[in-house]
């Protein structure tokens, strides 16, 4: 019975493990806010990643996704807003700095493999 005990906590300890690293594959992507555009404009992402968008342009910003789906209200110069991605997020945001005649910007994310060629 104790044989029996020690093989069954093994495979729970093998299972938490194998699962728990799941988690540790989500990452962190940034997005740069410049004046005029995003940096990168395409990123590539998976379920469960974080897109964290960095203001390093002069004004406030303010970005939304495709459908006005998420809005991350305004971001201060040198302030961040950080996005969970699910399946659900769309692939495309707008957004614009807080002056008046602000050009509108695009950005992208893909869920798509990143090409290694």
């Amino acid at each position: 019975m104790l044989s029996s005990f020690r093989k069954g906590a093994g495979m729970l300890a093998v299972v938490t493990i194998v699962f728990g690293a799941t988690g540790a594959l989500a990452e962190a992507r940034n997005v740069l806010i410049v004046d005029g555009a995003y940096f990168p404009a395409l990123t590539h992402v998976q379920p469960g990643d974080q897109l964290v968008f960095i203001n390093n342009s002069t004004t406030n910003h303010t970005i939304t996704g495709a459908n006005d789906a998420w809005t991350s209200g305004p971001i201060p110069v040198l302030g961040s807003y950080t996005l969970d991605v699910d399946a659900d997020t769309p692939e495309t945001f707008t957004g614009a700095g807080s002056e008046a005649d602000a050009a509108v910007m695009e950005g992208a994310i893909s869920f798509d493999a990143v090409a290694t060629e």
